[in-house]
């Protein structure tokens, strides 16, 4: 009887559900979509739960849930939402700002604590949501410049500038980059274009290339630290490391 039972019950969860139960859940995403828009994040979140829990595999809801944990402050929330929503519906996610900015967002902070890993991963996302992004192809060149590859870097500032030639911090990275490759002639150039859009205002400019260049100094060190304990364990785990070393006056 139990067996019995329990084959029922799975049943019922394999079946498809039912018009009325759809409507209902799509009715909690219009009302969590109505409580969001009068400024009632919490509320709206509610409402999108228990759409969800009538039909899990309802993108809207974790789509529009995705923005409102967003909007209150849960970043990673919001993404692990986004990033369900897109596997439910791939056209969903395809040239959607609020994705696309989720990710930029999260991969800048992870850039700013040099979690390049991290944030390159958020990047390449952005960009393949939304291929024609100048900010997506701008901040990925700045991680990649942070973790010391220029070229890469300079591609992508290339491919931004392609799209938006008028960010002059583009240009002033580029410049660095490119002055890091030893193209000094380019650099200046570039140095001089994103002076000229910025209304000739060195000063941001300049503080901007300082931030920059604290962070390249800091992942350096980082990456210098990381060579010397591996060449320390290299030089641990040799057979002789633990033996005594002979005498030179003998």
């Amino acid at each position: 009887m139990k067996r019995i039972f329990f084959l029922a019950i799975l049943g019922l969860l394999a079946c498809p559900l039912n018009t009325s139960a759809q409507q209902s859940a799509k009715k909690y995403v219009k009302q969590g979509v109505e409580r969001f828009s009068k400024g009632d994040i919490a509320g709206a979140i509610v409402e999108y739960d228990r759409a969800l829990s009538i039909d899990p595999k309802l993108a809207d809801a974790y789509l529009n849930r995705g923005k409102a944990r967003r909007a209150g402050g849960d970043l990673d929330g919001a993404i692990s939402d986004y990033d369900i929503a897109s596997e439910l519906d791939p056209q969903l996610a395809i040239n959607n700002h609020d994705i696309t900015e989720a990710y930029l967002n999260r991969g800048y902070i992870r850039s700013n604590r040099l979690d390049l890993d991290g944030a390159l991963s958020d990047f390449d996302r952005a960009i393949k949501f939304t291929p024609n992004d100048a900010e997506a192809y701008f901040k990925r060149g700045r991680a990649f410049l942070i973790e010391g590859n220029a070229k890469l870097a300079i591609e992508d500032f290339d491919k931004s500038i392609e799209l938006d030639d008028h960010n002059p911090l583009v240009y002033a990275e580029r410049g660095l980059a490119r002055r890091t490759q030893g193209q000094n002639a380019e650099a200046q150039k570039d140095f001089e274009k994103g002076l000229k859009l910025n209304n000739d205002l060195r000063l941001m400019l300049d503080l901007h290339l300082l931030d920059l260049q604290v962070q390249i100094k800091e992942m350096r060190r980082r990456q210098a630290s990381i060579r010397r304990n591996i060449a320390r364990l290299t030089l641990d785990s040799r057979p002789d490391a633990g033996s005594p070393r002979p005498d030179p006056a003998v």
